[in-house]
C-alpha cells in the first residue's frame, strides 16, 4: 500500500490522489486503507517514514564518515557520493519532495523534521570539514551547498522521471550526477 501510496502522490500530489485510486493501485479494498491508516493524511505520515527509513541506512553509512581516519576530500567525495546515490534509489522521491517542500504548512514541517534535517544533519559535518580545509569551490555556508547539490540532483530526477525514467537510466543517471555534482562542490 506504502509503495502504491508514493507512486499516486509523486504523480498526483496530495490534493490529487485519492485513496480509492491508491487502493485499486495496490490491488487492495479502499476500506483496507482507511482501516489501516485512518485518513489519507495518516497515509501520507506513514510513506514519508517509510521513506526516511529507506534513507536511514545510508544517512548512517554518511555519519560513519564523520571524523574518520583518511584524508577529507575523500571521506567528503564519499558522503556525497552516498548522498546521491540515496536519493536515484528511489525514482519518486524528487516529485514527492518538490511537490511536498513548494507548500507550507503541515506536510513541509513533517519533511523536513523526518527527512530533510536528518540528513543535513549527516551531511553537515562533512561539508564544515571540507571548508575548514579549503576543499569547498566556494566560499559559502556548508548548509547553502548542501542545498545545492540537492537541487542539482533533484532537477535532473525529475526531468528524466517526465521522460519515463527507467531502471538501467537511474544507475546511468546516478553515476553522471555523481562524476558532475562533485567537481561542482569540491575546488580539488
Amino acid at each position: 500500500m506504502l509503495g502504491a501510496a508514493l507512486h499516486g502522490f509523486s504523480r498526483k500530489g496530495y490534493d490529487g490522489t485519492g485513496l480509492r485510486e491508491i487502493a485499486e493501485e495496490a490491488g487492495v479494498d479502499p476500506a483496507l486503507i482507511s482501516h489501516h491508516f485512518g485518513s489519507k493524511f495518516a497515509l501520507w505520515k506513514a510513506v514519508v517514514d517509510e521513506i526516511a527509513l529507506r534513507l536511514a541506512a545510508a544517512r548512517r553509512s554518511i555519519e560513519e564518515l564523520h571524523g574518520a581516519s583518511g584524508p577529507t576530500e575523500e571521506r567528503v567525495r564519499e558522503g556525497l557520493t552516498r548522498f546521491i546515490t540515496a536519493n536515484c534509489d528511489i525514482p519518486e522521491l524528487a516529485k514527492f519532495l518538490s511537490d511536498e517542500m513548494s507548500l507550507p504548512g503541515e506536510r513541509q514541517e513533517y519533511i523536513v523534521r523526518e527527512i530533510w534535517e536528518p540528513y543535513q544533519d549527516a551531511m553537515l559535518p562533512l561539508l564544515q570539514e571540507a571548508r575548514a580545509d579549503g576543499l569547498l569551490r566556494h566560499d559559502g555556508s556548508p548548509e547553502l551547498t548542501l542545498m545545492m547539490v540537492m537541487g542539482a540532483v533533484m532537477l535532473p530526477l525529475l526531468m528524466m522521471r517526465r521522460r519515463g525514467l527507467s531502471k538501467g537510466d537511474e544507475a546511468e543517471l546516478s553515476r553522471r550526477l555523481i562524476s558532475d555534482v562533485l567537481p561542482m562542490v569540491l575546488a580539488a
